[in-house]
């Protein structure tokens, strides 16, 4: 009998051997009840560790298949929109490759776009540290990390998470027309190389919903992002949102880097400073980089 649903998991990687195997073991857990049929394809951009292998070794003993391609254009849109063409099933499921998904993740990630009729679900995506993190990487930063925080989605009632910073594509799920429908990734964003430009999947996210389509969050869709210890690093942050600033400067249109901005959290940094709030700081330092990227990127453009 044929299932009624049918999932494509997609996975892409560019050296990440070490934590791929590990997000791969969880994809061969998953309980996927009796009416979801699925595959799991691993893109590969290029590695030059041992994720082939590594892939090979999963692959031999899950449930689930598991294949490998390889995507030599260097870019994780490339990656992506690889992926897309690759796929197989009716609804696509993008992780990053250093994600566990609990085991009921694809069930409540697929019952939240059935549910609500959504073109895109995107649902939680809860740290892993690798260390405890530092006294001032509070809940104010989780954000500018692409992850949730756990207490805020038990205190929300749903609808305060629907918004595009709350939006992640570690852990998203679409319908696979709706690529059709409203377009892909756009290969001008996203890492390219060595040179990260940020926030493919935002703009993806804003186009659906500008054109009339449903983007929702899957609260109980929840998977746990490895926070390396080179990311609990204030330098680190600050080069994340240059890079989303420089990115928001190449997809257009409206923007809130006004002058205003960055005077006004120049003074709400000033005042963090003042009390001893570090977190306070560091989230105010983050906003003025964002600023600095987009006009950087914006006055190289002209």
């Amino acid at each position: 009998m044929r299932s009624k649903f049918t999932i494509t998991i997609a996975i892409p990687t560019y050296n990440r051997a070490s934590t791929l195997r590990a997000t791969l073991e969880s994809v061969a857990a998953l309980d996927l009840g009796g009416e979801i049929d699925a595959e799991c394809i691993v893109v590969d951009n290029n590695s030059s560790d041992d994720t082939a292998q590594v892939v090979e070794r999963v692959a031999e003993g899950a449930p689930v298949p598991i294949r490998r391609v390889l995507e030599t254009r260097q870019g994780s849109s490339f990656a992506r929109n690889r992926a897309i063409d690759e796929a197989r099933g009716a609804f696509l499921f993008f992780l990053d490759d250093d994600v566990i998904v609990e085991r009921a993740w694809a069930r409540e990630l697929l019952a939240e776009l059935e549910r609500r009729t959504l073109d895109v679900a995107c649902g939680a995506v809860l740290p892993r540290w690798s260390r405890p993190p530092p006294p001032w990487l509070g809940p104010r930063l989780y954000a500018k990390l692409s992850i949730h925080d756990e207490r805020a989605l038990e205190a929300s009632s749903g609808g305060e998470m629907e918004a595009l910073e709350y939006y992640f594509s570690a852990n998203v799920g679409f319908r696979r027309d709706a690529f059709e429908r409203f377009g892909r990734f756009r290969e001008d964003l996203g890492v390219l190389g060595g040179n990260p430009v940020g926030g493919e999947e935002t703009e993806l996210f804003a186009r659906i919903i500008e054109r009339g389509g449903a983007v929702g969050f899957a609260p109980r869709a929840r998977v746990y992002h490895l926070i390396a210890a080179e990311r609990m690093n204030p330098a680190y942050l600050r080069r994340k949102s240059f890079t989303y600033g420089v990115g928001s400067a190449y997809t257009g249109g409206r923007t809130h880097n006004h002058l205003d901005k960055l005077l006004k959290n120049a003074w709400r940094m000033a005042r963090a400073a003042a009390r001893g709030d570090r977190e306070g700081v560091i989230y105010h330092q983050m906003e003025c980089m964002n600023f600095l990227g987009y006009w950087r990127a914006r006055l190289s453009r002209r």
